[in-house]
């Protein structure tokens, strides 16, 4: 009887070392995560730390098998450094990635200090994408600004527009391009 019952232990230790030793599959990650509506979203890059977004979204979807999420119908977009607005960013909706880079259809950007209005992309084009860490990224543009006013493609740039690069420029001339501004006195 004993030699039965050690064969029979025996038995289930084989069975269960196999059970134990087969591959496990994860579970696919969801497509679709939380979903928020009417949403103030500030965002933190983290390669970026003295910078602050803020987004008014009518809709904000989490995407945890792409690690991204989108706010969609984009109301007022910002970005803040050191707590003074440094741009203020006009889009359809914006795809915030691990990275907190945005990948947006197309924009249109306006920096106060310096009376810029930089329009990136149009509908049918590749996306625009702004890197916390580089800058800008655009297929095309039109840099408007007190005695300025140039279109080009391809264009790089980096927050301050200190470092700004692109392809095929030309000089707009058309009277209803300039733009007026006066800074605010402060």
């Amino acid at each position: 009887m004993t030699r039965y019952a050690v064969l029979l232990l025996l038995a289930i230790a084989g069975v269960s070392y196999y059970f134990a030793n087969l591959p496990v599959t994860p579970p696919p990650p969801r497509e679709r995560g939380v979903v928020l509506e009417g949403v103030r979203l500030r965002l933190y890059p983290k390669s970026d730390p003295k910078a602050e977004w803020v987004f008014y979204a009518e809709r904000i979807e989490n995407n945890p098998a792409r690690q991204t999420s989108k706010a969609g119908g984009l109301r007022e977009g910002a970005r803040y450094v050191d707590g003074e607005l440094d741009l203020t960013l006009a889009a359809p909706e914006v795809t915030i990635d691990r990275n907190d880079d945005l990948t947006l259809p197309y924009a249109n950007i306006e920096i106060p200090r310096e009376c810029y209005e930089i329009r990136l992309g149009s509908e049918d084009e590749p996306p625009v994408r702004i890197r916390q860490d580089r800058g800008f990224y655009a297929p095309t543009f039109t840099l408007l600004g007190p005695g300025i006013s140039i279109r080009g493609e391809r264009f790089n740039s980096d927050f301050k527009l200190e470092e700004a690069s692109w392809e095929n420029g030309e000089d707009i001339v058309e009277m209803d391009n300039v733009k007026e501004c006066a800074p605010d006195d402060e």
